[in-house]
């Protein structure tokens, strides 16, 4: 059986190793915190565990052959292979594929930090050394990132007059040139989503070859204790270097930001910038971007951003909490034990003034208390203790019965601000209708209806469902796709949530033309998570709007806003994501084809992926790439076998886009799992220069005559039909893993 990915990484560790001297360098220091999980079944020197996945940009050769390499491999030493959650062994001839990491020449980094978003791009050289001449393999690209990243374009000139590079389609466009995948990915099925290790895979390095590479990526600053900050994986192990050189010969950073306000920025080690939000009182800052001649999207665009006082200077809303935390089947081991624990903190953080009660889930509900409670200390504990003796996981899921059991627990509620946290991993059936029936309640409840956030955990449940009825009820969405992320992530979430200063805001903005506003309706304003508002308009924006909101003794707060040009902050691009992400949500729910439309442009424009767009990577020439480049700026339409190369083929990039969750999943009670790094099948076969064939992902296909996701499963011959007639999952019968169609 093939390694698996981290396998094969470590396989690679121990070419490298026997292939040329351990080059010993200055310590570097640790990885940041959470970039990415390491696999430490291994210690070094220091009894610390060996870190396998990458710590930054990388480039390896896919070795399948010893004989392709400069000399044979040696078993006088090498690192132990390491294998998640397997322990240590030691193998001096490792078992291939092996990833071998190129010789990385130079590298730069420059981020740039736009108000809540940050621009990073990467360039370096990277040369295919240690393979014999005239020898040729495969590569792979990974780049570790923040789980909010989103890588927006790849260019890999490949030195030979070939350059591979990536591009954003619609899905359909995509399914039209019959694409496969390049990691685990079909048009229909573009593979496991995986935030924090972006893949590519590209044919046919030559040995010897130079390699210049350019990456870039959008990410969302995080915010904490007061301050706006970004932090990028930049941490390089000794063995990518070709010589004694320091890092600072070969590496270069550069980092600006403009924050659109007169606040302060702090500027931290370890490739961590902070920029300060917390102000005296409540400060709204708003700038305008003109709408640029020749651009597809004929508006303009605005962002308001309100920067909230430290929560030690001002006294917040009362609330009502109502935790409705889903105890299903799929839920057990480490999902429910860290949910729990995050439960426990959001608990604590409850002020004696507030009221609580607690809803645990299947299909069947679960009180902690018939009613709501004070949230006194002894109280609290009590619910705590009852969360961990009561909650089991088991049953199926049914969302909506404790969502209307809560609403009704929260009405007519005087002097608090009523909140509903939803925790789950499921999708369940009619989650439209659901979104409908919550609005039609919110709507009737006016400014005392409950706020609405969720949770959501792991790849089944449906992101989109999650959000859209988080922005119905004005609330916070989140979710976390591992289950080592779970715990630190609700936490952050139910710590935003903590302290409400402003409610039911609007916005008095004059523009004859019209504008759009993202997110709709606006959240609250949270001493723990600074409001950002962005939109869209037609003609002229006014020189000021007025901003209006309910403080927490009733009384009414407005404030005229002094409208400020953007200058040098790209503000069509700095909110792409959100108004992306929430287009896709509202396309979702409303079945609107011309939402639809509009997102598949935006994701076009921005090279930012959507559940209706796919990255595809294709080999091409440098000057046809610049004509690519051209006619996108142009408006045109890209026909990307009109510049490919000849021989060459075009592959979907995989885990890229998030998915709208699986009912029978969650109907199987199936395990979340963790973030996927692939099995024994994580790399393509190329062949000789095609695509990377890969069919349904039911483990069983590897053998398939004839797929197109999925025709027919040439693994058990099972007919799923036309893929373009199907609307529901179906179970693969010869794996017994179930396939989102």
């Amino acid at each position: 059986m093939a390694n698996s990915f981290p396998a094969s990484l470590a396989a690679g560790l121990i070419l490298s190793e026997q292939l040329k001297p351990r080059i010993h360098k200055t310590n570097l220091g640790p990885p940041p915190p959470g970039y990415p999980p390491t696999y430490d079944g291994s210690k070094d020197k220091n009894g610390k565990g060996a870190a396998v996945l990458p710590t930054c940009p990388m480039i390896y050769a896919i070795i399948t052959d010893r004989n392709s390499l400069v000399q044979p491999t040696t078993v006088q030493y090498g690192p132990p292979i390491v294998q998640s959650g397997m322990g240590t062994s030691v193998d001096p001839t490792p078992t291939l594929p092996a990833l071998l990491p190129l010789d990385m020449n130079n590298v730069s980094l420059n981020v740039e930090c736009h108000i809540s978003t940050a621009f990073v791009t990467v360039e370096g050289m990277w040369t295919l050394g240690l393979l014999k001449k005239d020898y040729q393999c495969d590569c792979l690209l990974a780049v570790p990132m923040h789980r909010q990243g989103t890588v927006s374009g790849v260019e890999i000139d490949l030195g030979d007059g070939r350059l591979y590079a990536t591009l954003v389609i619609p899905k359909d466009e995509a399914a039209s040139y019959g694409v496969k995948g390049s990691t685990e990915s079909g048009a229909e099925d573009p593979g496991t989503y995986n935030p924090e290790l972006f893949r590519l895979f590209f044919p046919q390095v030559r040995a010897g070859s130079s390699l210049s590479v350019k990456i870039t990526w959008f990410q969302a600053m995080e915010f904490a204790e007061g301050l706006y900050s970004i932090q990028i994986p930049f941490t390089f192990p000794d063995h990518v270097f070709p010589s004694s050189d320091v890092i600072v010969n070969v590496t270069k950073v550069m980092c600006t930001i403009n924050s659109g306000t007169d606040l302060p920025v702090e500027m931290g080690n370890n490739l961590a910038e902070s920029l300060q939000v917390w102000s005296a009182g409540i400060l709204p800052s708003l700038i305008v971007q003109d709408p640029v001649p020749g651009q597809l999207d004929p508006r303009g665009v605005f962002c308001l951003s309100v920067s909230p006082p430290d929560p030690k200077s001002v006294q917040g809303f009362q609330r009502a909490v109502v935790f409705l935390l889903d105890r299903s089947g799929s839920m057990s081991g480490r999902p429910m034990e860290d949910a729990r624990d995050a439960l426990r903190f959001g608990l604590s953080s409850l002020q004696p003034v507030d009221l609580f009660n607690v809803i645990a889930f299947d299909h069947e509900s679960l009180f902690f208390s018939p009613q709501l409670v004070p949230a006194a200390v002894d109280v609290t504990h009590q619910a705590q203790d009852w969360i961990y003796s009561s909650i089991e996981s088991r049953g199926g899921t049914d969302i909506l019965t404790p969502l209307q059991q809560a609403m009704q627990m929260l009405q007519n509620l005087q002097g608090y601000v009523p909140y509903i946290f939803l925790i789950t991993d499921g999708a369940v059936n009619d989650e439209r209708g659901i979104c409908r029936l919550m609005q039609t309640a919110l709507s009737q409840g006016g400014s005392a209806a409950p706020r609405i956030s969720t949770f959501g955990i792991g790849h089944y449940c449906n992101f989109y469902f999650l959000k859209m009825l988080a922005l119905i009820g004005r609330g916070l969405s989140d979710v976390a796709f591992s289950s080592d992320k779970i715990r630190d992530q609700m936490e952050k979430m139910l710590v935003a949530a903590s302290t409400p200063l402003l409610t039911n805001i609007s916005l008095a903005i004059d523009i004859p033309g019209g504008c759009e506003v993202y997110p709709y309706p606006i959240p609250d304003l949270f001493c723990t998570n600074p409001l950002v508002v962005s939109g869209r308009f037609y003609g002229n924006f006014p020189n000021t709007i007025k901003v209006v909101g309910l403080l927490p003794n009733q009384s009414v707060w407005e404030l005229e806003v002094q409208m400020k040009k953007a200058g040098q902050i790209p503000l069509d691009k700095v909110f792409a994501k959100q108004q992306l992400d929430l287009m896709t949500a509202q396309s979702w729910m409303t079945e609107d084809l011309r939402l639809q439309a509009q997102a598949v442009n935006l994701s076009v424009q921005t090279g930012i992926p959507c559940e209706y767009t796919r990255m595809v990577s294709f080999e091409t020439t440098k000057e046809q790439h610049d004509n690519i480049k051209s006619d996108m700026k142009k408006g045109k339409k890209v026909d990307i076998k009109k510049y490919a190369g000849k021989a060459a083929k075009i592959a979907i990039v995989g885990g890229l886009v998030i998915g709208f969750g699986s009912i029978a999943a969650t109907a199987a009670n199936m395990a979340i799992g963790d973030i996927g790094l692939g099995g024994g099948d994580w790399f393509p076969d190329f062949g000789d220069g095609g695509d990377a064939f890969m069919c349904c992902d039911c483990g069983a296909c590897g053998d398939c005559g004839e797929c197109d996701i999925c025709g027919i499963c040439g693994g058990c011959d099972f007919d799923f039909g036309d893929v373009g007639d199907c609307l529901s999952e179906s179970l693969c019968v010869c794996a017994g893993a179930l396939l989102d169609c």
